[in-house]
């Protein structure tokens, strides 16, 4: 259970992977028994990544006042491969269910990345009434704007200083490379998508959540 779940259940979440099999037991009884078995949910590791430069405007920062149901999230990460080559992950997040809906891998950050990530999520979803994204210039591009207006959907920027306004596909992209990216290696891009997609099939649909069992429960 643990071994198939990209070792990234503490003790928590196993106690209700067990409780869904019928087996009930104390959060301090897994915990004594994790340690004894060497088991332990996979730590965090540091990320340096490239640094780029971009220049700022003013754009419309409506995050706060986003409904979830209507709203959608998008970013973009770093990724490494074996052999040092830096690769791009971008990804669209729905905001109300917390799941990914389109992502794309390139060895290039461009408007063509974004592009090409957003179209896929709009082809098999029905289109927010807003997407919020940082101000990066792949987001600021005239090509993205453009998308964005073909389908009337409002753009909202994280303010300048305040990049904790798009913390949950940050948050995601956070949890890819703990529980996943940090324990393989990756010869080459195409095993890199190959597992990158297994893991966000795994997020979507089979990891537990703690806060959405809290939800159901209260």
């Amino acid at each position: 259970m643990w071994q198939n779940n990209y070792k990234a259940y503490g003790a928590p979440r196993l106690r209700l992977a067990l409780a869904d099999l019928n087996l009930h037991h104390g959060i301090n009884r897994i915990r004594r028994l994790m340690r004894s078995a060497g088991i332990y949910s996979v730590m965090s590791r540091r990320f340096n990544k490239p640094t780029t430069t971009v220049d700022y405007s003013q754009r419309p920062n409506l995050i706060k006042h986003l409904p979830a149901a209507n709203a959608w999230s998008m970013d973009i990460t770093y990724l490494k491969l074996n052999n040092g080559q830096w690769v791009y992950l971008a990804s669209v997040l729905e905001l109300r269910t917390y799941q990914i809906l389109s992502h794309q891998i390139s060895t290039t950050m461009d408007t063509r990345l974004v592009l090409i990530t957003l179209q896929r999520a709009l082809s098999t979803h029905q289109k927010p009434s807003y997407l919020h994204t940082d101000m990066g210039s792949q987001f600021t591009s005239f090509g993205f704007e453009n998308l964005l207006n073909h389908h009337k959907i409002d753009h909202s920027y994280s303010k300048l200083g305040h990049p904790y306004d798009n913390a949950r596909i940050e948050s995601f992209h956070s949890l890819l490379k703990r529980e996943m990216i940090y324990q393989f290696r990756f010869p080459s891009i195409a095993h890199l998508i190959l597992d990158v997609a297994k893991y966000i099939h795994w997020f979507n649909n089979e990891r537990i959540s703690i806060a959405n069992r809290k939800m159901k429960v209260a």
